[in-house]
C-alpha cells in the first residue's frame, strides 16, 4: 500500500470511528452524521499526500468534531520527517561522520 492509500485509509478509519462514537454518545445526530459524511466524501479522492493534508486541514477547520484527523496528519508528517532525518543520519554515521549526523538531528 503506498503512502497516499495508507493515509486515505487512516483518514477514513478515523472519520468513521468518530461518527460511531458520536452516534453512541449522542454527540452527533443522524442528520449531522449524514452532513459530515457528505462533506467528507466531497473532499475525496485525494490526489497526493499534500492534497490530502490540505483538504483535511480545511475539513477540520469547518468540522471541529474531527480534530483527530488533523492530529493524525500532523503526527504522520512528523514521523515522515523523522524517518528522513534518520536516513540522513544513518548515512553520515556509516561514513563515520558523527558531527554531520548530529547537525542533521538538530535541524
Amino acid at each position: 500500500m503506498d503512502d497516499l492509500a495508507a493515509l486515505t485509509y487512516q483518514f477514513e478509519h478515523l472519520f468513521l470511528k468518530r461518527i460511531i462514537e458520536g452516534l453512541r454518545n449522542k454527540g452527533i445526530s443522524i442528520v449531522q452524521a449524514k452532513e459530515y459524511a457528505n462533506a467528507f466524501l466531497a473532499i475525496e479522492p485525494f490526489t497526493s499526500v499534500e492534497d490530502a493534508c490540505a483538504k483535511i486541514t480545511e475539513f477540520v477547520a469547518q468540522h471541529t468534531a474531527f480534530v483527530e484527523l488533523k492530529n493524525y496528519m500532523v503526527n504522520y508528517q512528523n514521523q515522515k520527517n523523522d524517518l528522513a532525518k534518520i536516513a540522513k543520519m544513518r548515512e553520515h554515521i556509516r561514513q563515520n561522520n558523527i558531527d554531520a549526523a548530529l547537525v542533521v538531528a538538530k535541524a
